[in-house]
């Protein structure tokens, strides 16, 4: 009862952080007339896995992000993370930084570095996110996660870090290396190096390694340390409007991806005149209704994909504590006429790779793990003249997809009940893919 009146006491403190962050917003919205150059509202969550690790909807659980960044490079950014630990402690904890950053460029003959230190300030503690995500479970049919905080007040922590990035430019490649600093006095120090290989800007691939050193200011907070340090994989796509990055710790399988929209990006002068590289996303749906997400980059008619679907069962509902994750990684071909008057444009495109089936028994018991070769086909429609929806040098099309992936060897793949309807042999997908075709020389 103690314990009660005491989250009564700072559920009403909780109330003033929350109209804090809306007058920190507000701020945000103010500054826009002072010559801004974006605006990114995006959200996170680990169920971006592409295929790696595992799913548990657990540790760095969800998110949140708003950036506002002015035309002389200064940064204004606001995160918000809800961390839940049901594996070990059963308790949780949430997160959010304000922070302004700016960035310092340094030229030599070869070689460019970038430099941004950031100030700030960080809340931890019971911010109110558990609501937030056992509203959005209800929503969506899926258990609540009801769990301790770890303390039921806000604990306020100054916020240093320091990123930098030097590289050379080799035409439309960028390969660098960088280092990432952050001092939470009372909270955390950590310190990351990762190798970048960038696409023109648009694209990047990291891989890198990350320490972490905590002040066990709660029981759980080793617990999260130890799930996101390590060696780590990962990108960041700028694609203007639409944004995403994920990142993996193939260490301990845990992982954390999301999007952002750039609102100010609407704004920008139409200048899209070809497609040099396509950026794909998508949702597409199985004959259980479970949904897979489709990410690709295509040059021409190549196209290097990735599709997974993670989370429960839909054909087991009664028991959300088993988790597959099934992931496909395939190289496409894509076939069909380019009629720059029509409207709805007919394709094919003929998939070949490899698919991963995994299922997890209560968070920590792996039941399968297994990979197989596929081979697939996908038809379906075009919706959208060529360059009929531009933003900047960027040109938006509509996908209706309908595909079919046949499991080579799939009589090998154990049977598992209800999970075999996952594995195959044929594997049918019906969605949605947007396409935002990039033009360089723009």
């Amino acid at each position: 009862m103690h314990y009660a009146r005491i989250c009564k006491h700072w559920k009403t403190v909780g109330l003033n952080l929350h109209s804090s962050c809306k007058l920190a917003f507000a701020l945000l919205l103010c500054t826009l007339p002072l010559h801004a150059a974006s605006l990114s509202l995006g959200t996170g969550n680990d169920w971006y896995t592409m295929g790696l690790g595992y799913n548990q909807d657990d540790g760095l659980s969800f998110g949140a992000e708003v950036q506002l960044s002015l035309d002389s490079g200064l940064s204004i950014q606001l995160d918000a993370q809800a961390y839940t630990d049901r594996i070990v402690s059963q308790r949780r904890f949430d997160v959010m930084t304000a922070s302004v950053s700016y960035p310092f460029t340094f030229h030599a003959t070869k070689l460019e570095t970038v430099i941004s230190p950031a100030v700030g300030m960080t809340m931890t503690g019971n911010l109110g996110f558990q609501d937030i995500q056992n509203s959005y479970h209800d929503l969506i049919g899926r258990d609540p996660v009801l769990l301790a905080y770890d303390d039921c007040t806000q604990d306020a922590h100054p916020y240093l870090s320091l990123t930098a990035i030097s590289g050379h430019f080799f035409d439309l490649l960028f390969l660098g290396v960088g280092l990432d600093a952050k001092v939470i006095p009372s909270w955390e120090y950590s310190v990351s190096s990762s190798m970048h290989l960038a696409y023109h800007d648009i694209l990047t691939l990291q891989l890198g390694y990350d320490m972490k050193s905590g002040e066990d200011l709660y029981p759980t907070q080793k617990t999260q340390e130890a799930r996101y340090e390590g060696l780590k994989l990962g990108y960041t796509y700028d694609g203007g409007l639409l944004q995403s990055f994920y990142t993996t710790y193939l260490t301990s399988g845990y992982s954390y991806g999301g999007f952002a929209f750039d609102v100010l990006s609407l704004l920008s002068p139409k200048s899209f005149t070809q497609a040099d590289f396509t950026f794909s996303t998508g949702f597409l749906y199985d004959e259980l209704g479970q949904q897979s997400r489709l990410f690709a980059f295509s040059f021409g008619n190549i196209s290097f994909e990735t599709r997974h679907k993670n989370g429960p069962m839909f054909n087991r509902m009664e028991d959300q504590d088993d988790r597959l994750n099934i992931g496909a990684w395939t190289i496409g071909y894509q076939m069909g006429p380019e009629n720059t008057k029509s409207l709805a444009l007919p394709y094919a495109k003929l998939l070949a790779g490899l698919q991963r089936f995994n299922l997890q028994q209560d968070y920590t018991t792996t039941l399968s793990e297994e990979i197989r070769p596929i081979v697939g086909l996908e038809v379906g429609l075009r919706i959208g003249k060529h360059g009929q929806w531009v933003i900047g040098n960027q040109s938006y099309r509509f996908r209706l997809a309908t595909s079919v992936h046949y499991v080579l060897f799939h009589n090998t793949i154990p049977l598992i009940p209800d999970f075999s309807e996952h594995t195959g042999p044929l594997l049918f997908q019906f969605g949605l893919v947007i396409d935002i075709e990039h033009d360089l020389k723009n």
